[in-house]
């Protein structure tokens, strides 16, 4: 009698069907707000873990091993992102890119994504629904566009720049740098031009523009403790960090430290006290 009696009241109740606001809706307090590199270096510590982060939007992609998630190309929509602050003109970091997040298509979300462009940055918040082989597999629930993206351009330049110091050409470095857009870039991106330039300066013994630019780079990053300590020795030494180890045969004049121009000049002046050669007859 009692089940009978339960039966009816389950069946005199209306089933609710869970809409797709519903469905695709953020819990709120219990995202954790994280970035894509620990994500990807913990993916066991987030599964089933609602997570935002911010990104750089790469390209849609191609849904792969459907058999293994429910993330099969008729229900969902597949792209590629790099972390927000990956160093990404750095071609280690540009190839490091990751594929496995995925939208509903179901999800009003995913005109937005259809709409992304190439290095558009991109806060997205989801569920990590699957880690197979040590990678997450993310569900993204919501996909909102931040301003700060990077550009062809300055891709090129902080290259290019990169290369120079490498060489060890600091001036040709500093003009890769200079020539690099700042306006309206993200931290990690402005953070870098002026450690680059710092650093530049350091080497070619400008104590005082180095430390400027050094300076506003910790300002941009703060959690980066060996720019601190290069910042710092700009400072407080600064000619422990002067090149004197440049092949004068090889570089140009203008790529050549400032100490090389003093010793150079004072290598021309005559010694006091000396005696002049007298042409021979």
């Amino acid at each position: 009698m009692k089940r009978a009696l339960i039966l009816a009241i389950l069946a005199a109740t209306p089933l609710v069907a869970q809409s797709d606001e519903d469905r695709f809706q953020n819990p709120g307090s219990q995202t954790i707000a994280t970035d894509l590199a620990t994500v990807r270096q913990r993916p066991d510590a987030f599964k089933n873990v609602w997570v935002t982060f911010d990104t750089q939007f790469c390209s849609l992609g191609k849904v792969s091993n459907p058999f293994f998630t429910q993330f099969v190309p008729s229900d969902y929509a597949n792209f590629y992102a790099w972390g927000g602050d990956q160093p990404i003109w750095r071609r280690d970091s540009y190839d490091d890119v990751f594929g496995m997040m995925f939208v509903h298509k179901d999800n009003p979300e995913v005109e937005e994504l259809y709409r992304l462009k190439t290095y558009d940055r991109v806060r997205v918040t989801g569920l990590v629904r699957n880690v197979f082989q040590d990678v997450p597999w993310i569900e993204v629930m919501t996909i909102d566009q931040l301003e700060g993206q990077v550009d062809t351009p300055t891709l090129a330049h902080l290259f290019r720049a990169e290369q120079h110091m490498a060489r060890r050409e600091w001036g040709r470095a500093i003009s890769e740098f200079s020539l690099a857009p700042a306006g309206g870039k993200a931290v990690h991106v402005l953070a870098a031009v002026h450690r680059g330039l710092g650093t530049c300066y350091l080497r070619v013994g400008e104590a005082e523009k180095a430390q400027s630019y050094l300076a506003e780079a910790v300002r941009l990053d703060n959690a980066d403790r060996e720019l601190q300590t290069l910042a710092r020795t700009a400072r407080e030494n600064p000619r422990a960090e002067l090149d004197q180890d440049v092949d004068r045969s090889t570089v140009a004049e203008a790529d050549r430290p400032m100490w090389e121009a003093f010793e150079a000049d004072a290598a021309t002046q005559p010694v006091r006290g000396a005696t002049q050669a007298k042409p021979q007859r």
